[in-house]
């Protein structure tokens, strides 16, 4: 679905790159990860898209801790294998330079994502709020995971994934999608819905590693 707040094609406005994501839309917080990101717009992966009109406000997570506020209008909703949803950022938010800086940097290593760690965590993937597949994740970012698991989800699935982050007392819960799947091996899993609380764990686990 198309409005026209956004008549040229997004993708010819955006580089493919994968960043945290925190947005709120009609008072729901959720936090999850880009697909794609220009000076103008940005494509956010998400289970529950909010609906073309509405008025979305972002954090952006960028490396070495940047991070930069951002409003637009959601424009195109996308279904399928890559639900989310496309947004036009609001020329009035001040921050378009500063991304336009940060994007440079990106392409200027040839960088898509987050910096990624090796790590040994046990993680559950669930369905209908009842255990599917036990395993574990072995390499682990900002935006998402690699689990070595023995059943795997479909590819362009999104799952509910229980991690069990180092040094926190409960599982912490967070929806993702299978962005990679290889027989025999595991799934790879991008985030695409999480509470601040989260966030927060995960930031703190990763800072400790790196």
């Amino acid at each position: 679905m198309m409005t026209g707040a956004l008549s040229v094609d997004p993708a010819r406005l955006s580089q493919k790159l994968v960043i945290p994501v925190r947005y709120v839309a009609q008072g729901e917080i959720l936090q999850t990860t880009s697909t794609a990101i220009g000076e103008e717009v940005i494509h956010v992966r998400s289970p529950r898209p909010p609906k073309p009109g509405l008025l979305v406000g972002f954090k952006l997570y960028f490396d070495r801790g940047e991070e930069v506020a951002r409003a637009g209008v959601v424009s195109w909703v996308t279904a399928g294998a890559n639900s989310g949803f496309w947004t036009r950022f609001s020329e009035e938010d001040g921050a378009k330079d500063r991304v336009a800086a940060l994007l440079a940097r990106y392409r200027k290593i040839n960088d898509r994502g987050c910096r990624r760690f090796h790590t040994n965590m046990a993680a559950t993937i669930r369905k209908d709020g009842r255990a599917a597949s036990r395993g574990e994740i072995t390499n682990i970012s900002q935006s998402g995971a690699f689990m070595k698991v023995v059943i795997l989800p479909a590819l362009g699935s999104v799952v509910d994934l229980d991690v069990h982050i180092p040094g926190q007392t409960a599982p912490d819960n967070v929806s993702a999608y299978a962005v990679h799947v290889a027989p025999r091996r595991g799934v790879g899993l991008q985030f695409v819905g999480a509470s601040d609380l989260f966030r927060s764990h995960l930031d703190e686990y990763l800072n400790g590693l790196g």
